[in-house]
């Protein structure tokens, strides 16, 4: 089935309106039709019509294949273009209102292998007059030089890039065709770069083809060294002057189209280059004498350092000699030479002259004593830093080859650090050997005092005097010697760090720990000790928040005591013993308390018919460790046996203290 659709020529006319006896064109189509179809012109009168004007041909009455007062039907010619229709009649012309078009099926046959951007190129195939645009990779054409049906010839862009074209046509179904081949668009090419090796801002002369088509040089650089401006340009020569940034390698020429064309030989530019250095070793602060080769292009010295260490500004500059003055922060390295155009050259070592320990007497050395340091260029430093933090700047004598220094009291022993004049600093890498006792062990622990303590370590025959926690001192003992010291310890000595004074008189606080403890209580059945006793148990208690049977932070003797935190007034920890006799055949009740307060508590046995007997209270003293002894007999008749024995809260919320050795007597 074939399907027609009309173009309506006049909207206003209808069917049934009075024939006037005048030509009218009511419609025409079908649309989309293609050149040589039929074509159909529906009206009034249309047997006056002498001829129909289409746009590029006229067809007369004498082509038309049929012709009646309704109907026109005429085959449309290869010429006809888009456009509106005329009737030719004896009275006048009558043209659509609508444009006649067609379904145009346009092809390609061949284009141009190669163009250069600006020169022209031919297109040839079919309805070629019906293309609208030529579709380049960034640009359409759509004035043409000529344009035919079988011919378009067009201009290729500046801009274009080698690749297909695309052409654009127009009619009822606007075509799309696409060229199969590429069409290859000439870009500017080098054959010689001259001189090879020049100076910055001097003239480079390139010769090539198609050099006209460059716009813009691109040069290897430190950053961005592109030249769009000429000394001068022909199709074959461009001469140009090397930008002041630009540095050896291959040059890229670009077009208008962005196309990158990149020479294979290089240009090479004249750089510095450091044949000598002097003096070498350098001190600080003096002047440095580069000999050397372009050295006038030089803009700037780079010296490795601590931190930058770069020089900007001379003392001098010629093309040979380059006089410049050390960075104080300089340290030993190659130098790099900038030039002007940023390209950066390496030069030989430079050894910076610091000053070198050779050796150190006496070593070991005791804090307080002189300390004679030989080496070289010790005259420049201005501060000495042992290790502990200790910095020494006066000098018993200072000389280039040694140093006299009173070791600080704070030095300890490692590698010292000098600080020069110009504040740099030096690792010298020596080690000094401080002599100071050293404690590895406190025997034993707990001790009683009246007791013998050992304290074990090295350069212990150093020590004077031995300071307890609490200011307690000892400086007779009983026996003394590099590894060793046995002393009897005070009365008034507390639990802490010990302190040693050197005979030199040097106070050295040390991190070992004397534990002072009681002598062994006088206990027969411990219910605590380090542990719970297994024939015992702990109950719930209440009025609690700690009942923690491994504390450390608080201990008499070992370990581990019992620590217990109140947050009730009359609060209780239950301990219970599995044997109700558990308390028969003995007289006392002992323990140890030690309080965080100035508070009292007390002592109470739950019978086993549940009753609670007599509770006996006790002191506490805040910060010490107090013996209690309560008499069994004072807690009331136990005959009934003991079900738990209390340790109670009395009265002081909250209330935290510690028990340690309780038991039996």
């Amino acid at each position: 089935m074939v399907s027609f659709a009309f173009l309506t020529s006049c909207g206003n006319d209808e069917d049934d309106t009075p024939n006037s006896g005048q030509v009218e064109l009511l419609s025409f189509g079908p649309t989309g039709a293609q050149h040589g179809d039929d074509i159909r012109f529906i009206g009034r009168n249309l047997n006056l019509v002498d001829a129909i004007e289409l746009p590029g041909a006229t067809v007369p009455r004498s082509a038309f294949k049929s012709q009646s007062s309704e109907m026109i039907i005429l085959t449309v010619p290869e010429e006809a273009m888009e456009g509106r229709v005329i009737l030719k009649t004896p009275s006048g012309d009558i043209t659509s209102k609508t444009i006649l078009s067609f379904e145009v099926p346009i092809t390609i046959t061949s284009v141009t292998a190669e163009a250069r951007p600006g020169s022209n190129i031919t297109i040839a195939g079919t309805k070629l007059n019906w293309v609208e645009g030529v579709m380049f990779e960034s640009d359409t054409v759509k004035n043409f030089v000529s344009q035919s049906q079988t011919e378009l010839v067009l201009t290729v862009p500046a801009t274009a890039k080698t690749g297909t074209l695309v052409l654009l046509g127009g009619g009822t179904e606007p075509a799309v065709v696409e060229t199969e081949e590429e069409l290859i668009v000439t870009l500017p090419q080098a054959t010689t770069l001259a001189p090879a090796t020049l100076h910055n801002g001097e003239n480079l002369t390139i010769t090539g083809t198609d050099l006209d088509l460059v716009e813009a040089i691109h040069f290897t650089g430190v950053g961005e060294a592109i030249v769009t401006s000429f000394v001068s340009q022909s199709e074959t020569e461009i001469v140009v002057t090397v930008p002041a940034n630009a540095t050896k390698g291959t040059i890229t020429l670009l077009p208008a189209s962005g196309v990158e064309v990149t020479t294979t030989d290089e240009v090479t530019m004249v750089l510095p280059a450091a044949t000598a250095m002097t003096p070498n070793p350098i001190r600080h602060d003096q002047n440095l004498t580069i000999n050397g080769t372009n050295l006038d292009l030089v803009k700037e010295v780079k010296f490795k350092g601590v931190g930058d260490a770069n020089v900007t500004s001379f003392v001098s500059k010629t093309a040979t000699q380059l006089v410049v003055k050390v960075p104080k922060n300089a340290s030993r390295g190659t130098l790099t030479l900038v030039a002007n155009s940023g390209a950066e050259v390496a030069t030989p070592e430079l050894t910076i002259a610091l000053p070198v320990i050779a050796n150190m007497t006496p070593s070991p050395v005791e804090p307080n004593q002189q300390l004679t340091i030989n080496g070289t260029d010790l005259d420049l430093v201005k501060s000495i830093e042992f290790q502990g933090g200790a910095v020494a700047s006066t000098f018993v004598s200072k000389t280039p080859t040694r140093i006299v220094v009173q070791v600080p009291e704070a030095a300890r022993r490692g590698e010292l650090k000098f600080t020069t004049i110009h504040d740099y600093v030096v690792e010298t890498g020596a080690q000094l050997l401080i002599i100071l006792p050293v404690i590895k062990t406190v025997t034993p622990e707990p001790v009683v005092p009246g007791n013998f303590l050992t304290i074990s370590g090295t350069d212990l025959n150093l020590v004077g005097k031995v300071i307890f926690e609490g200011g307690a001192e000892v400086t007779s003992f009983t026996a003394q010697n590099y590894g060793q010291i046995v002393l009897t310890v005070p009365a008034d000595a507390k639990t802490g760090n010990l302190t040693l004074i050197t005979k030199s008189g040097l106070e050295v606080r040390t991190d070992k720990r004397a534990s002072i403890g009681t002598a062994e209580p006088n206990i027969n059945m411990y219910i605590f000790r380090e542990e719970l006793n297994g024939d015992w148990q702990k109950w719930g208690g209440w009025g609690t928040s700690v009942q923690d049977l491994e504390n450390e932070e608080q201990v008499s003797r070992g370990s581990k005591a019992l620590k217990i935190s109140f947050n009730d007034p009359w609060g209780a920890v239950q301990l219970h013993p599995n044997n109700g006799n558990a308390l028969a055949g003995y007289t006392h009740v002992v323990l140890y308390v030690y309080g965080t307060a100035n508070t009292t508590a007390g002592i109470q046995v739950e019978d086993k018919n549940a009753n609670y007997l007599t509770q006996v209270n006790f002191d506490i003293k805040a910060g010490e460790w107090t013996l209690v002894e309560i008499p069994i007999s004072s807690l009331g008749n136990i005959s009934a046996g003991v079900q738990n024995l209390l340790i109670k809260n009395n009265g002081t919320n909250p209330n935290t203290f510690y028990v340690d050795d309780l038991g039996l007597r």
